[in-house]
Formats: C-alpha cells, sequence, structure tokens
C-alpha cells in the first residue's frame, strides 16, 4: 500500500511541478448570502453602510460531528507564504479546502517590530486557553495555520474580504485547519492584524460571529482593543440570529470564552495548564445542529502530493 501511494505521490507531483503555481488569477469562487450557499461555496455579510469596508468569509463544510477538546492546540502564525494544494484540511501538507487549485500566497512584508508586535497580541487573546501560540513551522504536531499575506484574489474571493475560514455546518473542531488574514487589503498594523486572525482562528474552534462589539468574534464597531468575552451574546453580524452558518443552528447563544475553554482547555493562574472543562456538554448548545442541503467534496484528490511541498523558510 505504502509503494502505490509513494507512487501516486510522485505521479502527480510531476504533474504539479511541470505548471507554476496559481497567483492572483485563482478561479473566482461563489460568495453567498447567509441560507444560500452550497456546500463548499462561501458566505459572507455584505459591510454595514455605502462607504465600502471590510466582509469576513467562512466556507460552508459538511457537518463532521468532532466536539470535544481539540487536538490542534498550537497556532502557527505564517507570515512567510504557502504553497498550497486543494483537499481535506490539513496544515501538516499544506492542503486546503479553500483552494480548488495549487495556489501560492505570497508572504506578508512586514517589519520585524509589527510582526512582533502581532504574535504578541494573539499570544495575549488566547492567553487563557490551553494553547502554544508560535511562528515556528510546527511540522507533523496537530497545528492551525494562520496564513498572513496577499490577497483575496489569490483563493478566488472578492476584494473586499480581509480573512475566511471554512466552518462545518454543525460547529465542529476543524482539526489542522488552515485560515487566511490577506494583509494586501488591510493596514499594517499589528491590532488589526490580531483581531482579525484572532477571529478567523476562533472559526475553526467553532465560534460563529456575535452581536457583542468588543469581542473579536464581532463585526460591529468597538473604539478599544477587542478580548474575547466571558458573556452570552447572540450571534449575528449586524442583527440577532441563531448560531451557525447558512442556516444551520448550532446553539441558541454563544460565550466565546466558555466555548473556547471546551474545545481547548484553560489555562490556569500562573499560566500553566489547568485542562478542559470536565462537562462534555457545549455553553447553550442544542439538543443537535439542524442543517439543509448535501454534497461532496468540489476538489480533486490533490492530497496524495501534498505533503511534498515544503514551507518556504523565513528569511
Amino acid at each position: 500500500m505504502q509503494t502505490v501511494e509513494r507512487t501516486l505521490r510522485a505521479a502527480f507531483t510531476t504533474v504539479v511541478i511541470a505548471s507554476s503555481p496559481a497567483q492572483a488569477s485563482h478561479p473566482l469562487q461563489t460568495v453567498a448570502t447567509e441560507g444560500s450557499a452550497k456546500q463548499f461555496q462561501f458566505v459572507a455579510t455584505r459591510p454595514a453602510g455605502t462607504g465600502g469596508g471590510y466582509a469576513f468569509a467562512r466556507q460552508v463544510l459538511p457537518a463532521a460531528n468532532a466536539t470535544g477538546v481539540a487536538q490542534s492546540r498550537t497556532l502557527y502564525l505564517n507570515p512567510n507564504g504557502v504553497l498550497l494544494v486543494p483537499g481535506n484540511n490539513d496544515s501538516r501538507t499544506d492542503t486546503s479546502s479553500i483552494v480548488t487549485e495549487p495556489t501560492e500566497i505570497p508572504g506578508w512584508d512586514i517589519d520585524q517590530d509589527t510582526w512582533d508586535a502581532t504574535v504578541s497580541c494573539i499570544r495575549d487573546l488566547y492567553s487563557r486557553f490551553d494553547v502554544t501560540v508560535t511562528d515556528e513551522d510546527p511540522g507533523e504536531t496537530p497545528h492551525i495555520e494562520a496564513v498572513f499575506g496577499g490577497h483575496p484574489s489569490y483563493v478566488g474571493l472578492p476584494d473586499n474580504v480581509a480573512g475566511v475560514s471554512p466552518f462545518t455546518e454543525d460547529c465542529s473542531i476543524i482539526e489542522n485547519s488552515i485560515v487566511f488574514t490577506f494583509t494586501d487589503v488591510l493596514p499594517d498594523d499589528a491590532q488589526v492584524m490580531c483581531e482579525v486572525m484572532g477571529q478567523e482562528i476562533a472559526h475553526s474552534f467553532g465560534l460563529d460571529h456575535e452581536m457583542l462589539p468588543e469581542d473579536p468574534m464581532t463585526y460591529l464597531d468597538y473604539a478599544g482593543n477587542r478580548s474575547f468575552q466571558d458573556a452570552m451574546a447572540s450571534c449575528g453580524e449586524y442583527s440577532d440570529r441563531m448560531c451557525g452558518i447558512n442556516g444551520s443552528v448550532c446553539r441558541d447563544r454563544q460565550n466565546s470564552v466558555l466555548m473556547l475553554e471546551s474545545r481547548l482547555g484553560r489555562r490556569g493562574a500562573e499560566g500553566e495548564p489547568s485542562g478542559p472543562l470536565t462537562t462534555t456538554t457545549e455553553p447553550e448548545a442544542t439538543a443537535g445542529c439542524q442543517a439543509s442541503g448535501s454534497g461532496a467534496p468540489l476538489w480533486a484528490a490533490a492530497v496524495v502530493a501534498s505533503a511534498l511541498f515544503r514551507r518556504r523558510k523565513r528569511r
């Protein structure tokens, strides 16, 4: 079996290397309003007002029934660029459901001080949870990869999309997910990058947008620095709705701190892990998510070659 797999990988790799990765010419992808997307399409709410603004997209993935405590409790912050192939999300092999063909995302060309401030901010944002935040590639360790760089057009999304993450119809954990903050459309500001990426990472742990301006899961304006709030809030972008994606319902409301504690574990007063919550009940969870729609992955089985793609070394 291993011999067959190696042969398939070698054959597919030859085809991929023969053609250069897509750069800024990725096929356009469908972005729909909530309730109208098909599986593997994207949903995003238009920015409020008429003066433009940013949107934050989520890709609709099938229910995965993956709750409990996440295995992917390392957050890899990657500003160096990445070469991705399409397939089931696996940060260890640079495989992403977001892309539909081999795609290169350029890195974030930023000074060291701004990058260090961004890393520090995300460490602080997630400091109460049992995670490791690093900008060193963790290799085979299960991890969420947070890619900073490029423009949304590199993955076929509209110009105003500042970030994107996959999201399942039952608000499950997406192990080894790859999420994106598009630095070409945002100011080179550590706090902005931190809060946008903080939201995208949390989406892959099953957290929805919520109507709480001081929480990074919000679409709403806020004058201060956001942090995850230990408070129940309605989900939604500019008006209240149930928590879920594209018409699915996972819970009535959301407490982002309790949700992350239940899925990541929490840290003690001295910063040491104190373990996950002893309960297996999700905060404000319904008896089960009700989701509509069905379908199969639209991307090819490129995953067989993905392990051979290596990340660039940081300059």
